[in-house]
């Protein structure tokens, strides 16, 4: 019995079920590969945030004095610089008990962290980041975060209040992330014990 027509038909009709088989199979593996994206990048966002806010505390706790310098272009954003105690490499030396003792020289150095938009070469975005930096001038390296591969974010609000009477120092930072364009807000405060000087 010749039974070759079969394989035709069979094919014919097990073709759009195929089709739609691999559709579907492409369509979720799409969706997953969209939604572990954008959490990733809700992630890393608040990474970002809780990185910022971590340096800026650790230099608060520690630093004699404190000055806030508001943006000329962007009313959102403020410049913060903490003189805190550094060494350096010049010593001085005492002697107890005819043993000669060396100490390094502490000096105050500043600490700056600041908002900078630059734009992207790439794709011509602006990007708001937060700086570090040790001179107070216009010259700005890498930023601390942003620009990471899972999605870029942004600043869209870094300012800072400051109690004196309590020596407290008020934070809020706002991020905006590219991919999700989901907006996230922190505010803290953080004790400055060692601040003598509220510029």
């Amino acid at each position: 019995m010749n039974q070759r027509g079969f394989v035709l038909v069979e094919f014919v009709i097990a073709l759009p079920l195929i089709i739609f088989l691999l559709y579907a199979l492409g369509t979720l593996t799409f969706s997953t590969m969209k939604i572990a994206r954008e959490q990733v990048a809700d992630y890393a966002m608040e990474t970002d945030a809780q990185e910022i806010l971590d340096r800026i505390t650790a230099d608060a706790r520690t630093a004699y004095s404190v000055q806030i310098k508001s943006d000329s272009f962007n009313a959102d954003f403020q410049t913060i610089i903490f003189m805190c105690e550094g060494i350096t490499n010049e010593t001085y030396g005492q002697t107890f008990n005819g043993e000669y003792v060396a100490y390094y020289k502490k000096v105050l150095e500043p600490r700056i962290y600041a908002v900078h938009t630059a734009q992207n070469i790439i794709n011509g975005k602006i990007y708001p980041h937060v700086y570090f930096k040790r001179k107070d001038d216009d010259y700005y390296t890498a930023p601390i975060i942003g620009d990471n591969s899972y999605g870029n974010t942004r600043v869209e609000k870094l300012k800072y209040s400051i109690n004196r009477d309590a020596k407290l120092l008020h934070i809020t930072l706002e991020f905006r992330n590219y991919v999700t364009n989901q907006k996230v807000k922190f505010a803290t405060a953080v004790f400055m014990p060692n601040c003598e000087e509220f510029l």
